[in-house]
């Protein structure tokens, strides 16, 4: 099995629609971005919404949360394109408005949750006391993002065929601790849910890998729950998110206990996740390259190889990608870079305490705690409501 691409016009095609993707998402984030700034720069919360925090507390949650939807609307139209347009395999028009509207109904409760959360602990107990809820809810929105994977967009339980049950057992994988799920969106991938690695989502679209590749498939999976990979990047995600708020906080007129005081929050929270998707990718990449050398020492090199190249035509399909773009969007590293590194020996990078699986991941989803739409704006979900919570990856 090759694990280069079946042909030139194969390779063109690919790239393309990876590019494609990769300039929607360029476009969605950075106008997210130039909104937020301009928000901030000539403080239009203050200008728009109560900074009083004498304001009735039903009023000030109500205005707050409507003010924040409306970039549910603005944001719509990447939505369809990236969902409805860009995409591999079409859905009807009405079964895809249906799905995001369900997806972006559960956004909204969120935001709504978030914001009473945040309102309310500001105004009892001051800054430190709503920093310390924030930091609550990060923890559950992390214990809940496989429930909540389902809540956002239908998957329904799938039989786990055998193949997976022997491939679970030869990867040393409790078959209680894996959840078979359905869903047509090819780019999902599942993974661990929780803080910690207690629950593995597993695509019933993997039973179609062959059985050594699946078996290297689920051989990153324990690996990345024993060393402490999955848990020490959702940590890291909700650190980061912290110290953004607690920056945010500086801001004037960011008190978190007035409504404007919570869109000047939530616009700083998307710079802030804006620069998140700049820097975190790089401890991610890290993370896969150490991941893919530790289960090639057990399953050997020509598995890895085959569930990289097949698991990544799935998803953006891109063979290699130009240095800088992969530095500065991509926390999976492409295909031929990972296939490079499996070279490296292993006693060079074994999977350490530096490793945090997919914290730029981790940290955009958690973002729906901090009032920000960026995390539903990248190029590898936007419009794919299957995609939000738990994002393509390795």
């Amino acid at each position: 099995m090759t694990s280069f691409p079946l042909s030139h016009r194969t390779a063109t095609r690919s790239l393309r629609y990876a590019r494609a993707r990769l300039y929607l998402g360029i476009s969605g984030v950075g106008t997210a971005v130039v909104v937020a700034t301009t928000m901030l720069v000539f403080d239009i919360p203050s200008r728009i919404l109560s900074t009083s925090a004498q304001q009735p507390l039903v009023v000030a949650i109500t205005s707050a949360w409507l003010t924040l939807l409306v970039s549910t609307v603005a944001f719509m139209f990447f939505d369809v394109i990236g969902g409805a347009m860009l995409v591999r395999h079409r859905v009807s028009a009405g079964e895809w408005y249906a799905g995001w509207i369900r997806g972006i109904a559960v956004q909204a409760l969120v935001w709504l949750v978030t914001i009473a959360a945040l309102l309310g602990a500001a105004r009892l107990f001051g800054p430190i006391g709503a920093l310390g809820v924030f930091a609550a809810l990060q923890l559950v929105l992390a214990a809940m993002r496989g429930s909540m994977t389902r809540i956002i967009a239908p998957m329904p339980d799938g039989i786990m065929p055998d193949v997976l049950r022997s491939a679970a057992q030869r990867a040393g994988i409790d078959l209680n601790q894996i959840d078979v799920v359905d869903t047509p969106d090819e780019g999902f991938v599942g993974g661990w849910t929780g803080i910690r690695a207690r629950m593995l989502l597993v695509p019933l679209r993997w039973a179609q890998l062959p059985e050594p590749a699946l078996i290297a498939a689920l051989t990153r999976r324990r690996i990345i729950a024993d060393t402490g990979a999955h848990l020490r990047g959702v940590l890291g995600a909700i650190i980061f998110n912290c110290a953004g708020v607690a920056a945010a906080l500086l801001l004037p007129n960011a008190a978190l206990a007035t409504a404007a005081g919570v869109l000047t929050v939530a616009c700083a929270m998307t710079l802030w996740a804006f620069i998140g998707v700049l820097v975190l990718p790089t401890l991610s990449r890290t993370a896969v390259f150490a991941i893919d050398r530790v289960a090639a020492t057990r399953v050997g090199a020509e598995s890895v190889r085959d569930a990289v190249a097949l698991l990544d035509r799935w998803q953006d399909d891109e063979p290699w990608r130009p240095r800088v773009i992969e530095t500065i969007f991509h926390p999976v590293p492409a295909r031929f870079t990972r296939l490079e590194k499996l070279n490296v020996p292993i006693s060079n990078a074994p999977v350490n305490i530096l490793h945090a699986h997919h914290v730029a991941r981790h940290a955009l989803w958690l973002s729906w705690g901090s009032l920000t739409p960026i995390s539903r704006a990248v190029h590898c979900n936007v419009g794919r409501p299957a995609l939000w919570a738990m994002l393509p990856g390795d």
